[in-house]
């Protein structure tokens, strides 16, 4: 089965969890005030493949993604965007133990940004200078503080028409 091979800026679309810290309200009545805390939390990858290309091999003028390259966030994804505290969804393993929902996430403690592709991802067929090529659907492992991997994906889309198998 013949796969669409990925190229610079093909879309690279998944979600990560990172260690992140706030305040929140601990459960007693009266409710005393917000305290410190740290917990994870999950945020959207939206990005797409940028960096440590193929300086040898383009398909149509765009530079082929091998498993040596690098994805990087969308501009406004980082910090102030997909990837902003208050983006944080799904907060989870709160410590110390506060009321659900009163968590006020204010910090993302690890790096955002950079994904790599996963150890799964590849040709099996066609390499540039001893690396695989990267293939439409390929895993990549997105900024995951729990070192989680193929929390993301990539997806050609800058090329339609040269392909190889997996």
């Amino acid at each position: 089965m013949a796969i669409l091979i990925v190229v610079k800026g093909d879309k690279v679309a998944g979600a990560d969890t990172h260690n992140v810290s706030g305040t929140g309200i601990p459960s007693a009545t009266p409710p005393p005030p917000a305290v410190p805390i740290t917990a994870t939390a999950d945020f959207d990858y939206k990005g797409s493949m940028t960096d440590d290309l193929s300086d040898f091999v383009s398909i149509d003028g765009n530079v082929v993604a091998l498993t040596s390259s690098k994805s990087s966030l969308d501009p406004g994804e980082g910090s102030i965007g997909g990837h902003a505290a208050i983006a944080a969804k799904n907060i989870t393993a709160v410590s110390p133990i506060v009321n659900p929902g009163s968590e006020v996430i204010t910090k993302i403690l690890d790096p955002i940004g950079t994904g790599t592709p996963s150890s799964s991802a590849g040709s099996t067929f066609v390499k540039v200078d001893a690396n695989a090529v990267l293939l439409d659907g390929d895993s990549i492992d997105t900024c995951d503080g729990k070192s989680a991997t193929e929390n993301s994906s990539v997806t050609a889309q800058n090329q339609d028409f040269v392909s190889c198998s997996a």
